[in-house]
Formats: C-alpha cells, structure tokens, sequence
C-alpha cells in the first residue's frame, strides 16, 4: 500500500493546519486591565425591540419611574450582568427613548471606577457627536447609586439577528448570509459614520465594531450601539487591550489600536454578514480569512477585492482611510449572479461533501482501454462514485486497485481527485498524486489542468497556476476549463490583457456562457474597451434577458460612449424592472435632463 496515501481517510495528511482558537467570533473579548466589568457590560449594547426581558431583583420593574419621575420604565430589552438596557417613556415629551443602566455591583473598587469610567466615556463621547447613524444622548444621571444613559430608542436588530433570521442565501460547505447587494448598503453606511468618528480632534476609535454592535432599522438603515470603549486616538501611546476576537487586527491585539483598525473589523463584520464563517477557522492563523467567494460563489470580484483589502493584517496593505473605503464601496460595478459565480454552471457542487472552493469538473476523461487490466472494475468504481460526489468510497476503491495497477496514471490521477475534493481538502496530497500521475503520462492534458485547479481553487494561489494551465493548452488548445482558469489567474494577478485574451478564447469554445461574456465585459471596461465590453454585455442579455445587472452596466457603458438614447432605453428598462435600484434612478434622472425629456 502507498504510504502517500494512507488507508484511513481520518489520518491522511493536512499540512499548515496549526491548532486554532476554539471558539469564533465573539466569543473572544479581552480587556485588560480590569476585564470583569466591561466583559459583564458586553451584552448591554442591544436597545433592541426584539430582545428579551431578563428576571431578577435587580433589573427595574415596569412602570418604574427615574429622575424625578421623567422617565418611565415600559420593559428591558437587553441585560447582563451589570446592567441593563429599556425601552422607557419620556414623560416630558411623550416619546419613547432607551435607558442604559449600569449597576453598582462589583467585586472591588477598582472595578467599580473602571466600569464607571467606561460608562462616564460613553456618555461624553454620544453627547459631542451628531452623526445619523449614531443614536443621540438625552440625559445621563446617577440614581440609588446606578449610573444611567437616556438615548434615542432604536427600533430594529443587530446584524447578528438579521443574519441568523434573514441569512439564507446559501454558499458552499455550509456557508449561508445576506445578499451582496444589502451589505453593500450597510458597508457604506458604516465607513460614512468610522469617516465621521474619525475626523474628530482628535480621532474617535470605535474598537469594537462587530455584528453585535450594528443595529439596523426597519428602513434598513445602521445605527452603530455601544461606545463604551471607543476612545480618542494618541498616536505612539500604546493603549488598553480591548478588543473581541475575531473581529480585531493584530495590532490591537498589541494594544496599538488606530482608524484603520475599525476598517478591519468592519471587513471581518461584513465577511461574516455574507459567509456565517467562524473566524476561529482561519488558517494558518486567527487574522487569515478565506476569501468570500470561495464560500459564497455568487459574491462579485470586485467586492470580494474590496473586502480583501480590508482585512490585510498589514495594516499599510489596508485602506487608508474609511473615506477611501467607502468611495471604493460606491463605485463598485453592479453585482451579478452571473458575473459572480465562481465557476461555471457546467460544474457541480456537492455542499455535504465539497470544500469551498474546489471545483468538481465534468466525468474526467479515462479511456475504456484503462478498464480493461486488472484494477479496471476498481477504477470504473472509483469514477463513479467520483462522478456522483462519494469521495470516500471512491477512496476505498482505490485502495483495492492500488495492489493490482500500482504504476497505473489513472490510478494516482483519481487519488488528485479524491484529495482535491475531501472535506477539508488535501492539496499537497492531490499535487504528489497528480505529479505522480504525470511522471508516469506527461502528455495527459487534463492532469496538467487539474494541478492548475488545486493551486487557484484550493490553495488560492493563482500565479502558480498558470504553469500547469499552460502546459495543458500546450496539449489541447479546446480545453475550455484550461482556457477559463487560466484567465481567472490573469485578472487575479492583474493581468487584464491576457485574461481577457483567455475568456475570448473560451467564448469560441462554448459561446453559450453568460459568465464568460460577462467576464469579457468586465475586463475590456477596465481596460477601457468600451465596443468589445458593450458586445459582451449584449450577449450576456441575450442569454438571460432578465439580468437587471448587466442591463444597468450596459447602460453605462452606453452613456460612456455618448450613446444617450441607448443608456437611456437600458437604464430606463433597469428602473421600470426595478424600482429600488436609486443608482439607476439617479443615472435615468441624469439622462432625461440631458435628454430634455
């Protein structure tokens, strides 16, 4: 038996896979010194209509009336174990507002003047700030020895509730979150009001940004909740170590939180929002998120690019600003399901079985002459079970055929299979078996493109794909997964010439492909190509006359051109179709003046 490919599919190899924290995010919140009061204070950011109520002789009763009897207590809506949040009654003004309640109850006095400090911060900081996605402070007082916050009462959820109830667009390996187009939304929001923090003198840290700490209204629009430790930035002075993990870059793991530390947080918010994935799954190590698309193939490039760029753990490799990242925001091209699919639709999945990322071609191709020897039965097996997505009894049949046809290609080239498509995948075991296969038939164009997926699909590793994706098209210039995988490595390497080339060259192969037109436009927009980006764009719509999307691109592409009867025939189809989409209504607005219609 071949020690590379051990029998028992629980012990075969998985290299760069170090131990990982054990819980996900925010589960982790470190806050040192004095930890206790504010990881008690943690839970009491939610002036929320849907929480619960919380029992105990501690938390005030209904109908409750604080300063001088302002203030009516209706119910709580959040709690911890210090304190708590209401919905209560101005009874001044006859409006609801949120009471925040910090107890006095604590295990020393240092704790006590840490928690009160927090608190005292909070209250100081929402009263100088005027921001929309902000709620505004209206009282802070101390009662029966409680320190109390009196704000605007925010009706909505947090985004942790709106991805756990409302999550449902559903990725690969057990992936599932919101839609690209409503992060989008709320992305832009949050950089508008980190933008506003920071430009304060002198610049306000949020520190803390999580889904947890973003509420959203019914009209979806952000409020940003609980600034209990969002501090004033002083650069060169290292500063308490607060921060939920997960969520927080390396620095502020150092105690060397600044702005751009809240743009990774808010990237790691929104990958979260979109992917449901546990930071504690990060490999090799806590701040190394997969890309979005390799679990939500639907997920655009471009704000895939943007999120990725969000959570450098490099600080100078981010955005340098929220500014920045919020223009990126807004001028990212339109999503498309078909622009964004990962891999083309002739590809299946199997979500039970497949790792994110990895694609599963057709039936690879194995002549009926490789069944004919001793391991044959085995290997028609293996294939078959490939075929229908059972890698492990693929494996096993395998394993059989392994003492019959050692030295057989076909043999290690289904092995690349099986270890390419585990669940997690094993890609240097999918490379020794594919090298293996090649050293005893080199001239097996498909083999060559199969190490060219497990290097882009697998280990994102686009550069060192091309090489093989080459060699393959060497071998057989119709191989049109060669052809479009090559290309996908060119404009991840930002090789927009030769990745264009090679979605032209796949276009002549299969011409049927809306993912592939859509990928011609996109490239020969960037490059300024605007005929062959508006013939691209068309075909996508003769294919899928319904892609609102592309419609909307090709409008623009039209009015970049000075074509101004055509934008306006497109954008105005894109707002009848739909009508929430306030870009098109802007552009439509745009052209009829122009127009003089």
């Amino acid at each position: 038996m071949a020690s590379n490919y051990p029998s028992d599919p629980k012990n075969a190899a998985y290299l760069g896979n170090p131990a990982t924290p054990q819980s996900g995010p925010g589960a982790h919140e470190l806050a040192t010194p004095a930890a206790a009061p504010y990881g008690a204070q943690a839970g009491l950011s939610a002036p929320s209509v849907s929480g619960g109520s919380s029992g105990g002789s501690r938390r005030l009763p209904s109908g409750t009336e604080l300063s001088n009897r302002r203030y009516k207590i209706e119910r709580s809506v959040a709690a911890g174990g210090m304190g708590a949040v209401y919905l209560a009654i101005d009874q001044r003004f006859g409006r609801p507002c949120a009471v925040k309640e910090m107890l006095d109850e604590f295990q020393s006095e240092a704790e006590r003047a840490q928690a009160v400090e927090w608190f005292q911060r909070e209250a100081t900081l929402l009263l100088d700030l005027n921001h929309p996605c902000i709620p505004r402070v209206r009282d802070f007082f101390l009662e029966d020895s409680r320190h109390y916050l009196v704000m605007d009462f925010i009706e909505g959820r947090t985004l942790g509730d709106v991805l756990e109830k409302e999550g449902n667009i559903a990725g690969l390996n057990g992936a599932h979150g919101v839609s690209e187009a409503r992060t989008r939304s709320w992305a832009q929001q949050v950089c508008s009001v980190l933008s506003y923090l920071h430009r304060q003198t002198p610049p306000i840290i949020f520190r803390d940004l999580k889904p947890s700490n973003i509420m959203v209204t019914d009209k979806d629009e952000i409020k940003l909740i609980d600034f209990g430790i969002a501090r004033t930035f002083q650069a060169q002075r290292q500063s308490t170590i607060i921060m939920t993990i997960g969520y927080a870059p390396p620095e502020q793991l150092h105690g060397q939180p600044e702005p751009r530390s809240d743009l990774y947080a808010l990237g790691a918010t929104l990958h979260r929002v979109l992917t449901h994935h546990d930071a504690a799954n990060n490999k090799p190590a806590i701040f190394n998120f997969p890309l979005v698309r390799m679990l939500r193939p639907d997920i655009s490039p471009a704000f895939e690019q943007m999120l990725a760029r969000a959570l450098e753990p490099d600080i100078n490799k981010r955005w340098a600003s929220a500014v920045d990242m919020e223009r990126a925001v807004i001028n990212l091209p339109p999503p498309s399901a078909q622009a964004a699919t990962a891999l083309a639709p002739s590809m299946s999945f199997v979500s039970d079985r497949l790792t994110p990322g990895v694609p599963i071609s057709a039936p690879i191709s194995i002549g009926t002459g490789a069944f004919t020897g001793p391991a044959g039965v085995f290997f028609r097996a293996a294939q078959d079970h490939l075929n229908a997505g059972r890698i492990e009894p693929a494996f096993m049949a395998l394993q059989q055929a392994f003492p019959l046809e050692p030295n057989s290609f076909i043999l290690h080239k289904l092995y690349g299979q099986v270890f390419a498509r585990r669940q997690p995948p094993q890609p240097e075991q999918a490379i020794v078996a594919y090298n293996r296969s090649l050293q005893l038939n080199g001239n097996d164009p498909e083999t060559h493109r199969l190490v060219g997926d497990v290097y882009l699909y697998v280990r994102r590793m686009p550069a060192q794909a091309i090489p093989p994706y080459t060699q393959a098209l060497r071998l057989n210039q119709n191989d049109f997964e060669a052809h479009r995988g090559l290309a996908k490595c060119y404009e991840e390497t930002n090789q927009l010439a030769p990745a264009l080339r090679e979605y032209q060259e796949a276009a002549t192969i299969d011409n049927k492909r809306p993912d592939i037109h859509y990928g011609i436009g996109q490239l020969a927009l960037r490059l300024n190509q605007l005929a062959v980006a508006e013939r691209a764009f068309v075909l996508v719509l003769s294919i899928n006359p319904a892609d609102h999307a592309t419609r909307f691109v090709l409008a623009q592409v039209y009015e970049r051109q000075n074509k101004l009867e055509d934008a306006w025939r497109e954008c105005n189809y894109v707002v009848n179709a739909t009508p929430s989409n306030g870009q098109a209504q802007m552009m439509l607005q745009r052209l009829r003046s122009v127009l003089g219609r």
